[in-house]
């Protein structure tokens, strides 16, 4: 068993997973190869769901490992190494510096010494046994063209929106994003865009969908001379630049 994939997706892939649930499988992550190149690193809790295509990353099989807070601290702490690289060989997890030396050890004692130098974190980590939620199949039935149509309303769940700003890349951090039939929030993020994630909408009614205009239509400075104007043409008025 052996994995490797950056060490900046972890922490994204930790604020995917489920906290407190009885499905194990569900507190880790899966990860499995691409069929081109790289891996392909999922999270999901039920509620939201991100998926990474790490291009450089590599994986003998397909997996499903536990997230521990002891991994995901060393994860985020600041180091005097580059940190590249989280490799897990044989129920062995390391946050390293080492790049390409995956298929030539199999435990810490077998590394030179000049090696362990280059790895601050290792810890026994074992492979879950269980099968992971399709999350290919919910892309392919939910979010195809087909299925995609224009929503003008949707309900948030908003921690799990605030679930976003973990995935923000070091030097981008915008994303793209996209809403399904359903009301589903797609976001598309990452330098290479090889991070998606998908929020769950919550449940509304009418009522819920209407706007509050009782107050929202007296925000801000108003001239006497816009008080009985109507808002869209309060809003014209308010774009036009006023004279010197």
């Amino acid at each position: 068993m052996k994995t490797k994939f950056k060490i900046e997706y972890l922490p994204m892939l930790a604020a995917f997973t489920a906290k407190d649930d009885v499905r194990d499988y569900l507190k880790g992550f899966h990860i499995k190869p691409h069929p081109e190149k790289g891996v392909v690193l999922t999270a999901t809790d039920g509620h939201c769901l991100v998926t990474i295509h790490d291009e450089d990353g590599f994986s003998d099989g397909e997996y499903i490992y536990p997230i521990t807070k002891e991994l995901v601290k060393a994860a985020n702490k600041k180091h005097s190494l580059p940190l590249q690289n989280i490799m897990i060989n044989d129920g062995v997890a390391m946050i390293t510096s080492i790049y390409d030396i995956i298929d030539s050890f199999t435990t810490f004692e077998a590394l030179d010494p000049q090696h362990r130098k280059l790895i601050t974190h290792i810890e026994f980590i074992s492979p879950l046994d269980a099968l992971y939620p399709n999350a290919a199949n919910l892309f392919k039935s939910r979010f195809s063209e087909e299925n995609s149509k224009p929503t003008s309303t949707i309900g948030m769940n908003v921690d799990l929106l605030s679930r976003l700003s973990k995935l923000k890349h070091s030097k981008f951090q915008g994303a793209v994003l996209h809403i399904s039939e359903k009301g589903a929030l797609i976001a598309v993020m990452g330098l290479k865009k090889e991070i998606v994630a998908v929020i769950m909408p919550m449940r509304m009614n009418e009522e819920d969908r209407a706007l509050p205009a009782d107050f929202v239509f007296l925000a801000g400075h108003q001239r006497a001379d816009q008080k009985n104007e109507s808002p869209s043409e309060t809003a014209t008025a308010a774009e036009q630049p006023s004279a010197a």
